[in-house]
């Protein structure tokens, strides 16, 4: 008996003391550089302003550090908008688009200082992980049936309420403050849903990489949109969503399509979007300038669609696979007018991703230069 009661003992000590350890050295919200300057020369418009709204891409350069805290990321991408409407290009029938993953980095948040500062992603998500050890066993002894990359599941799965709860705060604020509409990037959760009261809610189960649509009163705006052909890179943690799902949503300026990155370059992505929709947004994570002038290897996760050249294969590049096959021609095909394909940009933990931002203008295809260290605006008015 005496062994048990000071095993126990020994045991909330530990416990207490490691949770101590969590907690100290976690960066403070005001010591956290939250915003990001928008260089003049950064922001990009395309036609006029007839009333009819607008698409705006908003690729904030990002850095681990703006991932400290809610505050802090919020703010950064505050930033951009208090720009954009100094420009005058926020109006009540703006839609907002964010890159692909911008919510899922939010599994870094509130950690250790020297987090933010390690030199690769490995070492920084070990360093998460250590922080979020009880929380990663637990997911990690929960992995659903499928899943191949068990650790890669359970350091997303971890800390899911917590992130999607801040990720929804942050952009339903964001939409209710400036008014508009915001077609939210994507973030990786498990399960995920809307609940009764209309805030995100998840549970135990599958990954999705999903988009969420908030609209000008900063509310959720289903139906959540689903990855439905995740890459290699994706296939061993993330599920694929349902091919039937009918990401379509009505706005103050027209009916929008929202397909997640390689979602564009399937017909089957497009089958449900019916026949009125006026306007597409895709969050893409992006290509790095040696991937995007490299030699396309052909289609990642799934087999080509019957309608691709697979010659093209070695004979073409990957950016010129993007203007051929994804959102552009597929759009057009679609009956959509107006699109913009929007690429995450930044440094994280060493990871580059090159920003390009891709504008369909009717059957006029446009494809901006990659930013890296700079982050951009992007505008285009409807017609």
């Amino acid at each position: 008996m005496k062994f048990l009661v000071r095993f126990v003992g020994i045991s909330m000590i530990i416990v207490a003391l490691y949770n101590l350890w969590v907690v100290i050295d976690v960066p403070p919200t005001y010591k956290v550089l939250a915003t990001s300057a928008v260089e003049a020369n950064s922001i990009v418009s395309a036609g006029v302003d007839s009333g009819k709204g607008n698409l705006l891409g908003i690729q904030p350069a990002l850095q681990p550090i703006h991932y400290a805290n809610k505050v802090t990321l919020r703010d950064n991408l505050r930033s951009y908008m208090q720009a954009a409407r100094a420009r005058g290009l926020i109006t009540p029938k703006t839609i907002v688009v964010f890159p692909e993953y911008i919510g899922s980095w939010l599994v870094a948040m509130e950690q250790k200082s020297n987090v933010y500062e390690k030199a690769n992603l490995t070492d920084a998500m070990t360093a998460v992980i250590t922080a979020n050890l009880f929380k990663f066993l637990v997911a990690y002894m929960t992995v659903p049936d499928g899943v191949t990359e068990k650790d890669k599941y359970a350091a997303f799965a971890m800390k899911a309420k917590q992130i999607a709860e801040t990720y929804d705060e942050i952009f339903s604020e964001l939409a209710s403050e400036f008014k508009v509409t915001i077609v939210a990037g994507s973030i990786v959760l498990p399960e995920p849903s809307i609940n009764e009261m209309g805030k995100l809610k998840i549970a135990r189960g599958k990954l999705y990489n999903t988009s969420v649509v908030y609209n000008p009163q900063g509310k959720i705006q289903g139906p959540l949109v689903k990855k439905i052909f995740p890459i290699n890179e994706e296939a061993g943690f993330t599920a694929s969503g349902d091919v039937a799902q009918v990401p379509v949503f009505n706005t103050p300026s027209g009916k929008l399509a929202v397909l997640i990155c390689a979602d564009s370059w399937y017909p089957a992505a497009y089958a449900k979007l019916g026949t009125d929709v006026k306007m597409i947004a895709v969050p893409s994570l992006g290509a790095v300038d040696s991937v995007w002038n490299a030699p396309w290897n052909g289609y990642n996760g799934f087999k080509a669609p019957n309608d691709v050249d697979t010659s093209d294969y070695k004979k073409i590049t990957e950016g010129e696979a993007w203007q051929k096959y994804s959102m552009g021609p597929r759009s057009v095909n679609a009956g959509i007018a107006y699109g913009m394909n929007v690429f995450f940009t930044g440094n994280m933990w060493g990871k580059k991703a090159e920003g390009r931002v891709i504008v369909l203008d009717k059957n006029d295809l446009t494809v901006l230069s990659p930013t890296t260290t700079t982050g951009r605006i992007v505008n285009q008015w409807l017609q």
